[in-house]
This record gives C-alpha cells, structure tokens and sequence, in this order.
C-alpha cells in the first residue's frame, strides 16, 4: 500500500512539472499581464528573447495575454516572429486566434509567414494556416485582412 502511494505521489509530482513546463515562467508572465515594458526589460534580453518554454515563447504570450506595449518592445528587441516551440503555433497564429488585428499587421510587417501550415501533434489544428485559424476562431476582420494579402 505504502509503494502505491508513492507511485501515486511521483506521478501527481510529474504531472505538475509536465504542466508547469508548457507555460512561460510566472516571472516572465507578471510583466506581460500588466504590460510592464520597464519590468520586462529587466528580465528578457538577447540570450532568452527566444527562449521556449514549453509550447510559448514570451512572444507569444504578449500576445495571448494582450500586452501591446510589451509585444512592440519584444518586437522593437528582436523577438523572432515566426518561432514555433514545441512543436506548436508561432505567434501569428495565436494574433489570429484572439482577434488582435494590430498585432497581427505588425507580425506580418516583420516578416511572419502567412503561409504557414501548422503540422504538430495537436489533431485539432493540424493544417491550419493563420487564414483558416482566424476563420475557425470568427476573427472575420484579421480573416478578411489576411485574404487581402494573398491576391
């Protein structure tokens, strides 16, 4: 009984670190929540800019999280615009999925691959390019904006 429950233990502890490990750091997630370009400047630099962690760059999560003011600064600092982490969506499709239009003109306008086709482990979205993510999501306007591109 005693060995069960320790098994049981190591894998609840396992399972807390797998989950952990698909999230940008608590640190790196503060700044961006209050889109704080002063504390974020204190914690991301050349070296771990385009740092994965997990399924998320920092990239990513300014912008699943909303924060202008950071994503421009992240931007402004190198940040790579087509960085795909663990086998998951770069940050044009995660604009494209929470209707931020803005962000999503920038991406493009330093090169984001619009063209991309999502081809990971994820069943869900696998084929899915920015176009058809922003369609499956109801985001007609960055939809229609990306169709504009393509003619």
């Amino acid at each position: 009984m005693k060995a069960i429950k320790i098994s049981v233990f190591v894998f609840l502890i396992s399972l807390v670190k797998i989950a952990a490990a698909q999230e940008v750091p608590l640190y790196l997630q503060t700044p961006l929540k209050s889109d704080d370009t002063v504390k974020l400047a204190t914690l991301v630099n050349k070296d771990n800019i385009n740092t994965c962690y997990g399924k998320y760059s920092v990239l990513s999560d300014a912008v699943r999280l909303y924060a202008p003011k950071c994503f421009a600064w992240l931007i402004a600092k190198g940040a790579n615009v087509n960085l795909s982490c663990d086998g998951y969506v770069p940050p044009l499709m995660h604009a494209a999925k929470y209707g931020h239009l803005d962000m999503v003109k920038v991406l493009v306008a330093k090169g984001a691959d619009i063209n991309y086709k999502y081809d990971g482990p994820t069943e869900a979205i696998k084929g899915h390019t920015p176009l058809t993510y922003a369609e499956k999501f109801k985001q007609t306007d960055i939809a229609d904006y990306l169709r504009s591109l393509k003619k």
